[in-house]
């Protein structure tokens, strides 16, 4: 009998046990999304940009007059990141078509700037990256060389001044960035000898770009 007692009893635990276990339901598994892309900005980068210029030139004896003309050059930086913060330093060297010109008192007739002149600058940059973009302000110390003429006379100088501007940036795949930018130049006045007739001229610039760099 008491065999028997505990045949039944272990044969009630097993049951309980199997019925358990059928009560048991495996969980499906998570789907895990995938992370994000994380767009890194540190590092080297160089390219190419295309733009549009316009511009003012101030004079001793004679009204501003204005210009306007495409640019086109190369920049090249360094960027580091932390976080979202993105700072750096760039340069840029460039080249631009210009077409101006106005009447000035001193020479009693029209004075032009030359077509074509040599630009450049050294730039801080700023900026927030909201991935894929990057949304920043730049400036820094810009040179410019110009080239002013009356009847057949001419003179060139260099121009010191600053620029300031502010652009979007965007990663276009891991090693191409594309970029729109504005920039606002100001540069001092210089003396020019047309014939021997000094004008003082200064001038400054605006300036819509586009452009496109590789990243190192």
């Amino acid at each position: 009998m008491r065999l028997l007692l505990a045949a039944a009893a272990a044969a009630i635990t097993l049951a309980t046990s199997a019925h358990a276990a059928d009560l048991v339901q495996e969980e499906p598994p998570v789907a895990i999304a995938p992370a994000a892309p994380v767009y890194i900005w540190s590092g080297p980068y160089a390219g190419a940009f295309v733009g549009y210029n316009s511009s003012n030139f101030d004079q001793s004896g004679g009204p501003d007059f204005d210009g306007e003309g495409w640019v086109g050059g190369v920049y090249g930086g360094y960027n580091f990141q932390s976080g979202n913060f993105v700072y750096g330093l760039e340069g840029d060297i460039g080249y631009s078509g210009l077409d101006a010109g106005g009447y000035q008192s001193a020479t009693g007739g029209a004075v032009t700037a030359d077509d074509g002149n040599a630009f450049g600058s050294l730039r801080g940059r700023v900026g927030v990256a909201y991935d894929p973009f990057l949304v920043f302000a730049t400036g820094g110390v810009a040179v410019a060389n110009k080239e002013l003429s009356f009847g057949g006379a001419s003179d060139s100088n260099t121009h010191v001044g600053y620029t300031v501007g502010a652009g979007v940036e965007a990663q276009v795949t891991d090693n191409i960035t594309s970029r729109l930018e504005y920039r606002y130049s100001d540069y001092n006045s210089q003396d020019y000898d047309l014939g021997g007739t000094v004008v003082s001229s200064g001038f400054n610039e605006q300036s819509i770009r586009a452009g496109i760099a590789l990243k190192f």
